[in-house]
């Protein structure tokens, strides 16, 4: 087998055998207590969802005499933007990093690192849709990506623990709020979206605010996933999910999330309010639904990303009221933290708006 050189390497977008392939070696890390075949069954129906046509791509370094010989790799999805220099609100487009995986035999090489720096000249010349941006998310990697100017953005989260509190019981609503369904969800779209581009069109200061936008195929994207997982690990708690809950108490609010059942929690992707001041009245019992859900799912806790200050005075009000060791927990988050890139390298001053869950992939 001739050696193997940085130069001699092949960087190319996978294709059909190749990207089987590359998800059979993921498999080796991301799949966790999945058996290969059902992770390549959830990566297969994703595929296929609204969100993932057309947006994902796959990108390795492979050996040149074989096309099927993957070293490393990584996937890239695009999702629909808005960015304001205190000149307006314009549409774009953003690049999410995910998945990189280096091959057991060539890792400690500075594959990866290769893979992605081929990854961003293509990004710099145009050719993934002319995104401004790329945001990737770090936890065990963050030197690689800081090293090639993906920067590290502020990441901080809110847990609400159950502790030992007793099981509560399956309920329809709760004060205040009532649960919403898969397809509640994915239409509350329109009214998030227009907030979020009137709200980013308020900044009038010298740097760039940026927002990746919580569109309806992203929405559905997440539950998709949420609901593939749950089959194989929900352990049967699959038909009493509910998708999120919606408020009105003096504004709207809103909040839906996703089933971790890997780390037993439920992560809040997207909690809407129509104001971002006094309105803990409408929060408290959106949170109130999610830690029932907790419960009822038998999941040991609620986490919700960049929690507004709000949020933290209406948990801490719902602890208060709950007691039974329920509990509160806020600070830095040291798991996929996202770092962002604009286009070609330039150092430019980003605020990343609404940094939650929903933006992952």
């Amino acid at each position: 087998m001739a050696r193997v050189t940085p130069e001699s390497l092949v960087f190319e977008r996978a294709e059909n055998d190749q990207i089987t392939k590359l998800f059979e070696n993921n498999s080796q890390v991301w799949a966790g207590s999945l058996s290969q075949a059902a992770y390549l069954d959830i990566q297969e129906k994703l595929a296929d969802t609204e969100a993932s046509m057309g947006n994902t791509s796959h990108w390795i370094l492979r050996r040149p005499e074989d096309p099927m010989a993957v070293i490393t790799s990584c996937t890239t999805y695009m999702r629909d933007a808005i960015a304001t220099t205190g000149q307006g609100t314009r549409n774009g487009r953003a690049v999410i990093v995910t998945n990189v995986f280096t091959h057991s035999e060539y890792r400690m090489r500075g594959m990866a690192k290769l893979l992605l720096k081929k990854l961003q000249d293509h990004m710099d010349r145009g050719n993934l849709g002319n995104a401004e941006f790329s945001v990737v998310y770090g936890d065990v990697y963050m030197d690689l990506f800081q090293g090639l100017g993906w920067k590290p953005l502020p990441a901080t989260q809110l847990r609400i623990s159950l502790g030992q509190m007793k099981k509560l019981q399956e309920r329809s609503d709760v004060p205040g709020a009532k649960f919403l369904g898969y397809t509640d969800v994915c239409e509350l779209s329109d009214a998030d979206m227009n907030t979020s581009k009137l709200r980013l069109s308020g900044h009038r200061d010298r740097k760039v605010h940026v927002q990746i936008l919580p569109t309806k195929p992203l929405k559905c994207w997440h539950l998709m996933r949420s609901q593939l997982l749950s089959q194989h690990l929900g352990r049967g708690e699959l038909a009493k999910q509910r998708h999120g809950a919606s408020s009105h108490v003096k504004q709207p609010a809103w909040a839906w999330w996703v089933h971790d059942y890997r780390m037993r929690r439920l992560c809040i992707a997207r909690l809407y309010v129509a104001r971002r001041k006094g309105m803990e009245e409408g929060v408290r019992p959106l949170l109130e639904a999610a830690v029932i859900e907790a419960s009822v799912c038998g999941l040991r806790e609620v986490v919700i990303w960049e929690p507004s200050e709000q949020v933290i005075q209406a948990a801490a009000k719902l602890a208060e009221t709950y007691g039974q060791g329920l509990s509160i927990s806020q600070g830095e988050r040291l798991e996929m933290v996202p770092c962002l890139r604009w286009k070609g390298g330039e150092d430019r001053d980003v605020v990343m708006e609404e940094r939650e869950l929903y933006g992952w992939s």
